[in-house]
């Protein structure tokens, strides 16, 4: 007579000493080892459960939906665009000439560095808003000016209206190419 081929534990890889046990995990049943019984065979035989025996599975209670708000109407507000006037390098030159400071005093006053402060003044750099805004703020000019758009209204679609496959389809035709 031979000797048994060795069982092991289908969950962990031990091999088993004695019988083994039989326990259902996840709706298969494996052979696993005691120790692997003592996490996961706790159970009454049959049951299915993805947690391992000892935690249960947390009740999550959910809070009752508050009640929906009026909605308010919604106020359109006028939209305008920032931008900086043309003549800008004009104006921040005779603003500098006429504070008769120097660009390095003026440039650690404004908070921009000279570079900038000097590429600004000669008409090489459009400053950026927040930088027409420090510009505007020290030398009390005006750099920038509001170009306010008028608000397309878009058309309503009926509440009776019912789409067809082609409203809602993107179709597009591809051209062949010629050999």
């Amino acid at each position: 007579m031979g000797k048994a081929k060795p069982r092991y534990c289908e969950i962990c890889g031990a091999p088993i000493r004695g019988q083994g046990h039989k326990i259902r995990l996840e709706g298969a049943e494996v052979l696993v080892c005691n120790r692997c019984y003592e996490k996961y065979g706790g159970k009454k035989p049959g049951t299915f459960s993805i947690m391992p025996t000892g935690r249960q599975p947390v009740r999550r209670t959910y809070s009752r939906p508050s009640r929906p708000r009026p909605s308010r109407p919604r106020i359109e507000r006028p939209l305008y665009t920032e931008e900086i006037v043309e003549d800008y390098a004009e104006r921040v030159y005779r603003a500098i000439q006429r504070s008769g400071k120097s660009y390095e005093e003026l440039s650690h006053e404004i908070g921009l560095s000279m570079n900038d402060l000097r590429a600004i003044a000669h008409g090489y750099r459009e400053p950026t808003i927040k930088e027409a805004r420090k510009l505007e703020k020290y030398f009390k000019i005006t750099l920038i000016e509001r170009a306010e758009t008028e608000i397309e209204k878009k058309p309503s679609i009926p509440r009776d209206y019912e789409p067809t496959l082609g409203d809602i389809a993107n179709i597009r035709i591809k051209k062949r190419k010629k050999k």
